[in-house]
């Protein structure tokens, strides 16, 4: 059991980590051969996108517990064998936070926990997200750059949430459950 709450914890910090903070780049439009697959929208009407890139060795602890991690109104591709999930930014960028549509729902002992409306505050460092589509909290900090993006690691408000739900200690502060890139259209 504690092993599938882990995997559920990583699946939620690679759900946040979509929302990460990285270097603005131009969105590039997606296409046949990126392997993206949409799921209830495009890109169209927003300003660009955060693609959050599961860690591998999360994206490998979720397959092996059997952990479902779905997503609300956002993409979600498996490019070079990687899953990456791809959220739409709204908003005004330029006021240092960048808002997306949609999030992830993560299903685990038959219970479901949905993350979503995430919104990456640059001044503090943070992505926060709706919890249940209520209140809204601190998920996961932004680290340091890598090549698929800036890393997004569990907070500790976000680890005692997921420990609740599904009823676990596994989850804790500072978990790196994946990456995060934003693409701001020019």
């Amino acid at each position: 059991m504690r092993l599938r709450m882990l995997g559920v914890v990583i699946a939620a910090a690679a759900a946040m980590a979509g929302v990460v903070a990285a270097p603005a780049q131009a969105a590039q439009p997606v296409s046949a051969s990126s392997h993206v697959v949409s799921h209830h929208h495009g890109y169209h009407f927003g300003k660009g996108r955060t693609d959050l890139t599961l860690d591998p060795a999360a994206a490998g602890a979720l397959t092996s517990l059997g952990v479902k991690v779905s997503p609300v109104l956002a993409k979600v591709g498996h490019p070079a064998g990687k899953t990456v999930f791809g959220f739409t930014i709204v908003g005004n960028p330029n006021d240092g936070t960048i808002e997306h549509v949609g999030g992830l729902l993560l299903r685990a002992g038959g219970k479901c926990l949905y993350l979503t409306s995430y919104t990456i505050d640059l001044k503090r460092g943070v992505l926060s997200g709706r919890i249940n589509f209520g209140a809204r909290a601190d998920l996961f900090t932004i680290g340091a750059a890598t090549a698929d993006g800036v890393t997004l690691a569990l907070t500790a408000p976000a680890a005692a949430l997921l420990n609740k739900t599904f009823g676990v200690t596994a989850f804790t502060q500072g978990l790196v459950i994946g990456y995060g890139n934003p693409m701001i259209r020019k």
